[in-house]
């Protein structure tokens, strides 16, 4: 979790991952409601935002389930790996 600006009104998850072993069990689900818990009763964060590229649909699917919205953009950040094309959506869920 880091900040955007000088504030904590909004924080920015990073890399969310889980083993693929412990994949599907609610750990990822879980360990997303600790870190928001986490920011918004701690750091009283207003919102929280994180990206995920498009083909990880089980990973969007866990963001989309403890409430993060899609947020659209003017653009798609998108990075070039090995000649693949790696498209990022992102997502953000404010603080109720």
């Amino acid at each position: 979790m880091r900040r955007l600006s000088e504030s904590f009104d909004e924080l920015r998850f990073g890399f969310i991952v889980v083993d693929p072993s412990k994949r599907g069990k609610g750990y990822g689900k879980r360990m997303l409601q600790l870190g928001l818990k986490f920011a918004f009763e701690i750091y009283g964060a207003k919102k929280v935002s994180l990206s995920v590229f498009e083909n990880n649909e089980s990973a969007y699917f866990c963001y989309k389930s403890v409430g993060f919205d899609d947020v659209i953009l003017d653009k798609t950040e998108t990075y070039y790996v090995l000649g693949e094309e790696w498209k990022c959506k992102e997502l953000m869920i404010e603080n109720r």
